[in-house]
């Protein structure tokens, strides 16, 4: 099954849920957004987790030296980094991370392939925006990431109605959704959740 990681978590009973149905990954969003939770929040979160599913904290341009000390308070496993980061900022948070792009924006420039990364993430491109947009871009743009040699994560407009479309043209190496499984902004619906779930497990 390609693994899911859902994002943009505010609250410890969306974070259960989604560890019962067999979510992969939980992202924390730092950075400013309507999904925005503080340090303190996602420290009260994570101390309930299995330490078996991966917490990740996204962030924008943020000093990586910081990123480096929330993760350690929040006892977080990676650092998704969604701005201009450098592979310098890679470096110093010791290959933890995942670097998302966004496709026709970010071009994969070479230099890239040698990063000190785990994965990368490929989003939608929004003018106001550095994720979380709720919109699909064309797939086919993916191949030229490809090319970086990493585990490819797939973002962008996914939801339960799309996913099973995403997963057979794209095949990536996992799949990262918010807006798609919520009620409302930072509110994820469970039974979007299930349904998206139970849909990958029978691919």
């Amino acid at each position: 099954m390609v693994p899911v990681k859902i994002c943009g978590i505010t609250n410890l009973d969306d974070a259960l849920i989604c560890q019962k149905l067999g979510v992969s990954a939980l992202g924390f969003v730092f950075a400013p957004s309507p999904r925005q939770i503080s340090v303190e929040q996602v420290t009260q979160i994570t101390r309930h987790l299995s330490p078996l599913i991966l917490k990740v904290g996204v962030f924008v341009d943020e000093d990586p030296f910081r990123i480096r000390t929330i993760m350690q308070t929040c006892r977080l496993d990676l650092a998704q980094l969604h701005g201009d980061e450098t592979l310098r900022d890679c470096q110093v948070l010791a290959g933890r991370v995942i670097k998302a792009f966004r496709a026709s924006r970010d071009q994969p420039k070479p230099e890239w392939q040698g990063a000190a990364l785990r994965g990368i993430l490929i989003d939608s491109y929004a003018v106001n925006a550095y994720g979380g947009t709720g919109q699909v871009f064309d797939w086919k743009l993916v191949a030229g990431y490809r090319k970086l040699g990493f585990p490819l994560i797939l973002a962008g407009g996914l939801n339960p109605d799309n996913i099973s479309t995403a997963i057979r043209d794209v095949q990536p190496d996992g799949i990262d959704l918010s807006s798609g499984v919520e009620k409302s902004p930072g509110l994820k619906d469970p039974d979007k959740i299930a349904r998206l779930m139970a849909t990958i497990k029978s691919l």
